[in-house]
């Protein structure tokens, strides 16, 4: 092989190295993002609201873990989880919840909601989630529920 023939092989390489990079920049344009926003109340010195707008799904992952660090600064007795906003919920966002939920129990707080649907209500139940999670029909009672 001549200096030529290696010299247009790197070239043709460089070529099909930059095509690679241009369809992984554009696949990862593409992939999924948060359809989520997560917005941060601290209520009083004991509880802390986060007020959860859009999809709960695997992608809000960084994004409710963001939230919490937010919420607990290490004084908050309670995390109370606001789901009027929320529209959509699948296996793994109450996979998310559970993950939460165990950060929350490791720092001897508590994890309450307010604003489920009768749908998302039903689920906490099939999943016994109910049972680890207060739920609560307002943001006064739930607050209320945190503080004591």
């Amino acid at each position: 092989m001549g200096a030529e023939e290696l010299h247009g092989s790197l070239h043709a390489l460089r070529g099909e190295f930059e095509g690679v990079r241009l369809i992984n920049r554009e696949r990862r344009e593409d992939m999924p993002q948060a359809q989520v926003k997560m917005d941060v109340r601290k209520v009083n010195d004991d509880v802390s609201v986060i007020d959860v707008k859009g999809e709960l799904t695997a992608f809000a992952e960084g994004v409710l873990m963001d939230a919490y660090n937010q919420a607990s600064d290490g004084k908050v007795h309670a995390i109370v989880l606001n789901f009027e906003g929320l529209e959509y919920m699948n296996s793994s966002g109450i996979g998310l919840l559970v993950t939460l939920l165990i950060r929350v129990n490791r720092e001897k707080q508590r994890l309450l909601t307010y604003g489920l649907s009768e749908h998302y209500r039903n689920i906490f139940q099939i999943t016994r989630l109910d049972d680890a999670i207060g739920i609560y029909d307002s943001e006064e009672e739930a607050v209320r529920a945190g503080a004591a």
